[in-house]
């Protein structure tokens, strides 16, 4: 299976990082965030990539080549302001009934071969990674009269991470006013309307996930990089 990987944003609120190379192309470590994404899907044995791109395209072409030159590269440029359901329907002529979908901007140790196999035996349109989060704030809610009807302590979530296995069938549903909508409102859209149609699954992943936008998320982003490693290693050395 192909990988379509969204790199067309602009990444605005990075400020001076990303005035002279796109968000994917901010180093984490060292290290690009993209770099780092394409090495993880080659150990695991992906090589053939769609690389979606908008704001600085050029700059993401002439790094993906530096990274893996073995490595099956495809360009989808579509300019700077084009959502990403546009992004991937104006790229399906590049890949064949089925696409992995990925955030240029989040690195994690996602196992592609459990989500895609986990795709494959349901019947579902497309899959969305979700990762668990744990609210820093009490929820409540309330009916129409203002009476309290739950209270909750800082409750785990789950959120999105910009992962997702998508079927091509699935752009039936997608309509042209859907893939004019700005940012990330045509997918959001495009989720909405499958989960209508039951046609949405959900793969859980509870392991490393990283994305910032911003400076302090950026460092944020490095030292838990930093900790997931170092943890690894002083693991592998027990």
């Amino acid at each position: 299976m192909k990988i379509a990987i969204m790199c067309g944003g602009r990444g605005k609120r990075l400020g001076r990082l990303t005035e002279m190379v796109p968000k994917p192309l901010v180093e984490l470590n060292g290290q690009t965030i993209l770099e780092r994404k394409i090495e993880a899907f080659v150990q695991q044995g992906f090589c053939e990539f769609i690389f979606c791109t908008g704001y600085k395209g050029d700059l993401i072409e002439k790094a993906v080549h530096r990274f893996h030159s073995k490595a099956d590269l495809q360009f989808s440029s579509q300019g700077s302001d084009v959502g990403i359901l546009a992004r991937l329907h104006a790229a399906q002529d590049l890949y064949e009934e089925q696409v992995m979908l990925t955030y240029g901007d989040t690195y994690t140790d996602l196992d592609l071969t459990d989500l895609i196999e986990q795709h494959q035996q349901t019947a579902h349109e497309a899959t969305i990674v979700t990762a668990p989060v744990e609210s820093p704030f009490g929820l409540v809610e309330f009916d129409q009269t203002k009476k309290a009807l739950l209270f909750e302590e800082k409750p785990t979530l789950n959120y999105y991470i910009g992962q997702a296995v998508v079927n091509k069938s699935s752009f039936a549903c997608v309509s042209p006013e859907v893939l004019q909508m700005p940012d990330g409102q045509g997918l959001v859209t495009y989720f909405k309307t499958l989960i209508e149609q039951e046609q949405l699954g959900v793969y859980h992943h509870a392991g490393l996930d990283i994305t910032f936008n911003t400076q302090e998320e950026l460092t944020a982003a490095e030292q838990k990089l930093l900790r997931f490693y170092t943890a690894a290693e002083e693991h592998h050395e027990e």
